[in-house]
């Protein structure tokens, strides 16, 4: 009776530990249209991406979560930031905010960062690949005519916004 519940035991700790065992990879915080946040921990099996209108985010292929996978509509997403261990590295400054305007935009669109010194950008359409990318200083502007009217995530460092094109 006593190697049966030791063994009972066990198997609740090996299972536990398959489950919750790997090791975070991410934090990805989600701010919607009304300024919430919401924090998801993405571990090593983890992963996100695009399906239709949605954007999910699935924990870990062990998550045992109701939630998961998150399933956020993304015409409610306005920014996500990715940290890993707090914060991520981009251009030799840490990025953990970034504003763009108008949104949406016809033509330009201005963004605005918490630094002066130039970073790199890039735009993706819903599908995950780049339509455009370069090099911006505080208060520059991107050239956006050429773009398709639709949804895009712009990138610089760890954090994403959405724009709309018009």
């Amino acid at each position: 009776m006593k190697n049966t519940l030791l063994l009972i035991t066990f198997g609740l700790i090996v299972g536990c530990f398959n489950v919750w065992g790997e090791g975070l990879a991410a934090k990805i915080t989600v701010e919607t249209n009304d300024h919430a946040q919401q924090s998801i921990d993405v571990y090593e099996s983890g992963k996100m991406y695009f399906s239709d209108d949605f954007l999910v985010i699935e924990q870990s292929e062990n998550a045992e979560s109701r939630q998961n996978p998150f399933k956020i509509n993304l015409k409610d997403v306005t920014k996500l930031l990715f940290s890993d261990k707090g914060w991520s590295k981009a251009n030799d400054t840490y990025v953990s905010s970034f504003d763009l305007f108008p949104n949406p935009a016809k033509e330009f669109i201005t963004v605005r960062t918490p630094f002066d010194e130039e970073s790199s950008y890039t735009i993706l359409n819903m599908k995950g690949e780049v339509v455009k990318s370069g090099k911006i200083n505080n208060g520059g502007t991107i050239d956006v005519t050429s773009l398709p009217a639709g949804m895009y995530l712009m990138n610089i460092g760890n954090m994403y916004i959405k724009f709309n094109k018009i």
